[in-house]
């Protein structure tokens, strides 16, 4: 696994995201929570 990751990538894309996208991403990441219980975590999504 460290070999993939050390090793120098010479064909990298930039990929643009539409505005869409970013606001879908940004407003689900605000909507999950985490709950501990014990020892287990919950995420949980508000909608």
């Amino acid at each position: 696994m460290e070999n993939i990751y050390s090793e120098e990538q010479k064909s990298v894309k930039t990929v643009k995201a539409s505005q869409k996208t970013v606001n879908f991403l940004l407003s689900y990441s605000k909507s999950i929570h985490v709950v501990d219980y014990k020892k287990h975590q919950f995420e949980v999504t508000l909608n």
